[in-house]
């Protein structure tokens, strides 16, 4: 005997399970649909009470006026450091000197080229030189170097 002829002699028989359908019962009305659409209109009301502010309207309120007074506080703090940013600079103060500090592969002249490239390099360097008081040429890395105004 085979498998195949014992599974269905084994095999429990499946009853059909009944379905459940649910069906709402219908209202019925006495007034047909159009006299149910419209609805006469309320009567106005006298006065009306003012509106109240709750504690959530204040925290919010608060809150809002709060982080107004903050952005500009910060915005004239911006305009104040602006301003005294440039306070340095003008009619008989001179500017902060510029300090480069070399990087490796850097050299005197590749630094001259690239503070003023409209001028001949040597002459820059020449003036870095007598700046920082340098015996040679020669640069170590980290070194700082102060730099002569761009002219």
């Amino acid at each position: 005997m085979s498998t195949t002829a014992l599974a269905p002699a084994l095999a429990p028989a499946l009853a059909p399970r009944p379905t459940l359908a649910l069906e709402l019962p219908r209202q019925r009305s006495a007034r047909p649909c159009a006299a149910r659409a419209a609805r006469p209109a309320r009567p106005a009301r006298g006065r009306r009470r003012p509106l109240r502010l709750t504690r959530r309207g204040r925290l919010l309120l608060t809150c809002t006026a709060a982080s107004a007074l903050a952005g500009a506080v910060i915005v004239a703090t911006g305009a104040l450091s602006g301003a005294s940013a440039g306070a340095g600079v003008g009619p008989g103060r001179a500017p902060a000197p510029a300090v480069h500090t070399v990087l490796p592969g850097q050299t005197l002249s590749t630094i001259a080229e690239e503070w003023a490239p409209s001028q001949d390099w040597r002459e820059v360097a020449d003036e870095i030189v007598a700046l920082n008081a340098l015996p040679s040429m020669s640069l170590q890395v980290g070194q700082r170097l102060t730099l002569p105004d761009r002219d």
